[in-house]
């Protein structure tokens, strides 16, 4: 079961990879449940999904602040 979510967080990881920015954030939920799971399994979860994690977290927070007005 663990090695099946960690191929699912990285198969997740290549299809948001692979699409615009709009899309990827709608995908953030699920991969950040997928890697929440991982953990919550004791496995490592590696740096560059962490890394992906942050950015998509980065990239909704920016969105928030982009259409607030001046």
């Amino acid at each position: 079961m663990t090695r099946a979510l960690l191929t699912q967080a990285e198969e997740m990881a290549e299809k948001i990879h692979q699409q615009p920015a709009e899309a990827c954030l709608a995908m953030r939920p699920e991969f950040s449940r997928l890697l929440s799971d991982l953990r919550i399994e004791g496995i490592s979860v590696p740096r560059y999904l962490q890394q992906l994690e942050t950015d998509l977290a980065e990239q909704d927070a920016e969105n928030l602040f982009d259409n607030m007005p001046v």
